[in-house]
């Protein structure tokens, strides 16, 4: 496979789990304030979304970027030595990725999730299974090896 189109794949889960991530992160930040009796129209949820895609979304998208080289990494390897199929090694990676890089970032500062969307079980849910449809995107993108009757991959 070259190199081009594994890159290109990981730009577009990266980009994938940037997105989602950051628009969930808006959405749960939105119904806690919305639960707190805050009134906010239609349009000024958008806005917040459109602002922290603006805002938020290149720096999260830079701990992504890195938190998914090294989980896809890692996952490349397991792939090689475990019978399980490859698209669940990366799926699962993007998952535990996310999972590792927001409790990194809690305990970077101080015990505080930067991350508001992610402070309740439910956000910090739906931001780990951001990671595993990032991770799915990219094992889609990038068909593992195909074993040839010499055995050669």
């Amino acid at each position: 496979m070259g190199f081009f189109k594994v890159l290109g794949a990981f730009i577009a889960a990266v980009f994938v789990l940037t997105v989602l991530a950051t628009v969930l992160q808006s959405v749960f930040v939105l119904a806690a304030l919305s639960g707190v009796g805050a009134r906010i129209g239609a349009g000024e949820a958008a806005g917040m979304i459109l602002a922290d895609l603006a805002g938020l979304a290149p720096l999260y998208g830079a701990f992504i970027a890195l938190a998914l080289l090294v989980a896809f990494l890692a996952s490349a390897l397991v792939h090689r030595v475990t019978p399980l199929p490859r698209t669940l090694v990366f799926a699962a990676a993007g998952l535990v990725a996310m999972g590792v890089m927001l409790l990194a970032m809690e305990q970077v500062f101080f015990g505080v999730q930067l991350i508001a969307g992610a402070r309740t079980s439910a956000g910090f849910a739906a931001q780990i299974l951001a990671g595993l449809l990032a991770g799915f995107t990219f094992a889609a993108l990038t068909p593992g090896p195909r074993n040839n009757k010499a055995g050669a991959a």
